[in-house]
This record gives structure tokens, C-alpha cells and sequence, in this order.
């Protein structure tokens, strides 16, 4: 009696085991099955698809880009834009403005890194430095709150226009540190580079950045060589700024 149960109970752990392996079995089959549906995307790849999907953003908020886009010489409906733009405002250029945007979507989909200024990463502030590097030749340093004193303030969201810089504080809505920036587009449109996104367009009345805004900052249309060489003392070029504009 005792044999045959020993017999029993061996058998069953024998089962056992041949079932547990078979489950192992068709568990790792069924993994390497599921791993082989999901190719990995390259990180080109991503940048690539994020680009695409968010400049089509761009063509929503900002539908004037498209006839920008195709456009060789100076649109005549370009006139219209210009109602009531600050001619102090160095994007009072078509050129500098088709520029702008063409530079800001070449780096659209691009991840965040802090502290990264490549294509392989780029935080807010760098963003910026290189776009404005990119489109007018200009070399500002990184930093958001060191940008926020360069440039006149625009105190007023309504005030901002196309191609202002704009700044926010951190993710504590009442610090008086600027820990954010941006550049403005239009229609309540800013591009950026976003800890969560990377690079991306984004609308002000987002609630979080709504409430996070501190001010604007216009880059005034002076030769490139003045700009540069009083480039540190935003009271220097805010005085320019409002003598000549204001």
C-alpha cells in the first residue's frame, strides 16, 4: 500500500513538472512571439513620426506658415500679418520669420536632457540659445532666468507678438525665479522644449503655463553687432528700444 502511494505521488510530481515546463515553454515562446510584433523604433525614428504629428499643430494655430512655406519672395498678404506689429521687433523680417519657424521644426520631436544642447537632447534654455543661433546668427547664453534679463520685458500675454521670448517660473507657481522659456509663434502659440515632450508646440492657455507666465521678452531689430555687443545689459537695449520704437 505504501508502494503504490509512493508510486502515486511521484507520479503527480512528475505531472507537475511536465506541466510547470510546458507552461514555461509556451510562456518564453509566447514573449519572444510578442517582442518579435515590436520591432524596436530607432530614437531618429521617433524624432521623425513626433515631428510630423506636431507641425501639423502648427498648421492649425498658425495657418499663415503654409503660405510662408511656399513662398520665394515677400507675400503680399504678408501685409495683413503686420497689422499692428511692432516694427522695433527684429521679425519684422519675412525672411527672419520664415527662418525661425523652419529652424524651430527642424527640431521639433527632439527629447529633453538637461543640460543637453544636442539633437541627442536639448533642455528649454538651449532650445533657444541654438534657434536663435540658428535663424539670426545671434550667441545668448543659456539659462532661462540668465535670458529673462536681456531683452525689453513684455509684461501683458495680449502684448506678445511673433518671435518674443517668453518666460515662466518653475514648477512652483509662486516662485519669482523664471524657470522656463519659450518663443512665442502667435495665436496663443509658443514652441519649447518640454521636460515630459522634448520639443513640441504649445498653447499658452494650457493651464499650467498659464498660470506659470511671468513676461515676455522682445528681441529688437538693431544690426546684429550692436545686439551682440550690448547683449548682457537688457537696460542698454531697452533704452535703444524704446528711443527708436516707443
Amino acid at each position: 500500500m505504501l508502494k503504490r502511494a509512493s508510486k502515486l505521488f511521484l507520479s503527480v510530481i512528475i505531472v507537475t513538472i511536465f506541466v510547470f515546463l510546458a507552461d514555461s515553454t509556451e510562456s518564453i515562446a509566447n514573449k519572444k512571439k510578442k517582442s518579435a510584433k515590436k520591432p524596436k523604433i530607432s530614437y531618429a525614428k521617433q524624432v521623425q513620426n513626433k515631428k510630423t504629428e506636431r507641425i501639423q499643430k502648427l498648421y492649425e494655430y498658425f495657418p499663415i506658415y503654409e503660405q510662408w512655406e511656399l513662398s520665394e519672395i515677400y507675400p503680399y498678404n504678408d501685409f495683413q500679418f503686420l497689422n499692428n506689429f511692432d516694427t522695433g521687433s527684429i521679425f519684422e523680417d519675412f525672411n527672419k520669420r520664415k527662418l525661425l519657424l523652419a529652424r524651430v521644426n527642424d527640431w521639433l520631436g527632439v527629447r529633453y536632457k538637461l543640460p543637453g544642447r544636442s539633437r541627442n537632447g536639448v533642455d528649454c534654455s538651449n532650445f533657444v540659445s541654438l534657434i536663435l543661433g540658428e535663424a539670426l546668427g545671434m550667441q545668448i547664453p543659456a539659462g532661462a532666468a540668465t535670458q529673462a534679463t536681456i531683452f525689453p520685458k513684455i509684461e501683458k500675454m495680449e502684448d506678445l507678438q511673433f518671435g518674443d521670448l517668453v518666460f515662466f517660473s518653475g514648477r512652483r507657481i509662486k516662485a519669482k525665479r523664471i524657470g522656463h522659456v519659450g518663443i512665442y509663434i502667435g495665436n496663443g502659440l509658443f514652441a519649447h522644449s518640454q521636460t515630459s515632450s522634448g520639443v513640441t508646440y504649445t498653447l499658452l492657455s494650457d493651464g499650467y503655463y498659464t498660470a506659470r507666465y511671468r513676461f515676455g521678452g522682445r528681441i529688437p531689430r538693431v544690426e546684429l553687432a550692436f545686439l551682440q555687443t550690448n547683449l548682457y545689459s537688457r537696460y542698454s537695449l531697452t533704452d535703444w528700444y524704446v528711443n527708436k520704437y516707443l
